[in-house]
């Protein structure tokens, strides 16, 4: 056993007092978010039973605290604070493009209801795809 005798020496010993963890930013973070989920709920039932703002604009207030939501999971739990400035940016420009083209999804579904197909007369009658 000669070869591992000194290969890795221990930086304590047995009688070394454990040390407290760390958790504070981990119980820190799931209070903020604890808080901004039953802010959403609460938003919810609250306009369930007084409709006091349109769906429209609880809709956006729901995305926009679920992307903040996001951002404390991202930049806390996956540890992305501590990653250079320019990854940062990055990422943060394609959560911009992503906001940007559900907004755009939501704004084109909204005129779906106004899409009528309305086919010319002569182009049923003509036309042996539709049985006639």
């Amino acid at each position: 056993m000669e070869l591992y005798d000194n290969y890795q020496p221990h930086l304590h010993s047995a009688s070394d007092p454990i040390p407290a963890p760390k958790t504070g930013w981990i119980w820190k973070i799931f209070w903020y978010l604890l808080a901004i989920t039953v802010i959403e709920v609460g938003l919810a039932f609250a306009n369930y039973e007084m409709h006091f703002v349109s769906k429209q604009v609880l809709k956006y207030l729901f995305i926009g605290m679920t992307l903040l939501k996001a951002y404390y999971i991202i930049f806390s739990y996956m540890h992305l604070k501590d990653e250079k400035k320019g990854f940062q940016l990055t990422l943060g420009f394609l959560l911009v493009l992503l906001v940007y083209f559900v907004t755009l999804m939501m704004i084109e579904g909204l005129y779906q209801e106004n899409v009528r197909l309305i086919f010319p007369s002569y182009l049923i009658s003509d036309s042996p795809a539709f049985g006639l």
